[in-house]
């Protein structure tokens, strides 16, 4: 239950640090870059999100029959060893 819509939940950092860059200091610093450039960045990042999602689904997930699983390091961690997430495991949830 650690995983969130994209995958594991250390993915929001780098939206909220877009977020911010994008609607904070452009928008207040910049606004000649903000208008001109904020629509086509947001449908190049969103555009560029589907097609890498496309390709993972068929190349690693098993869209296509066959799953090549990752392998394991800190960003990929053994589930049987400790959470996905580093956090601490619910021992009320063992039973």
């Amino acid at each position: 239950m650690g995983n969130l819509f994209v995958g594991i939940n250390s993915s929001i950092l780098m939206f909220f640090v877009i977020a911010a860059f994008s609607q904070f200091y452009l928008r207040k610093y910049k606004p000649d870059l903000f208008i001109k450039y904020n629509y086509i960045v947001a449908a190049a990042l969103d555009g560029g999100t589907q097609v890498l999602v496309f390709i993972l689904t068929f190349a690693v997930a098993g869209g296509s029959g066959k799953a090549v699983p990752f392998p394991t390091w800190a960003g990929n961690p053994d589930s049987d060893l400790h959470n996905i997430d580093y956090c601490m495991v619910n021992p009320a949830n063992d039973g």
